[in-house]
């Protein structure tokens, strides 16, 4: 194994992926989840190769001690960066995934409320029938995907 080329690899495919969760967590912020598929099959496949890589390096600690110090510098640097972004990154969706749960939690709860809701007496002083969604009636909703 040749430690230099391993770890200049290991940085090409750790950058690249930091660019897409960088770029995901734009698309977050933007909320623009349509574009987000875009993203999966290269952050997958990234994912994939940066997990194989840093396997390969288990256990097998002379790697990076036989690299070069500005390298192992640049190394340690990229893979701070990559760290920090991660966790930018898994606020991200977290943040988004909470949103989305308590948007669809909203429009449930208002659907339960107007099914409940009672249109007051009737001449005779009883109870007057309830709107027809609140019958049992399928109510209609549209869910906007930008929230």
């Amino acid at each position: 194994m040749n430690a230099p080329n391993e770890i200049t690899d290991l940085l090409k495919i750790t950058s690249r992926l930091i660019g897409v969760l960088e770029r995901e967590i734009e698309v977050l912020r933007a909320m623009q989840p349509a574009e987000i598929e875009a993203l999966q099959q290269d952050k997958i496949a990234l994912s994939a190769a940066y997990e194989a890589q840093i396997k390969s390096f288990a256990g097998q600690p002379e790697i990076l001690e036989a690299v070069q110090p500005a390298l192992r510098a640049e190394f340690e640097a990229v893979i701070g960066k990559f760290q920090s972004t991660l966790a930018a990154n898994e606020r991200a969706l977290r943040a988004t995934r909470d949103t989305s749960q308590r948007v669809l939690e909203a429009i449930a709860h208002e659907i339960d409320r107007k099914r409940r809701e009672n249109t007051g007496y009737s001449a005779g002083g009883y109870a007057a029938a309830a709107s027809k969604s609140a019958s049992g009636q399928p109510v209609s909703v549209a869910i906007d995907e930008r929230f």
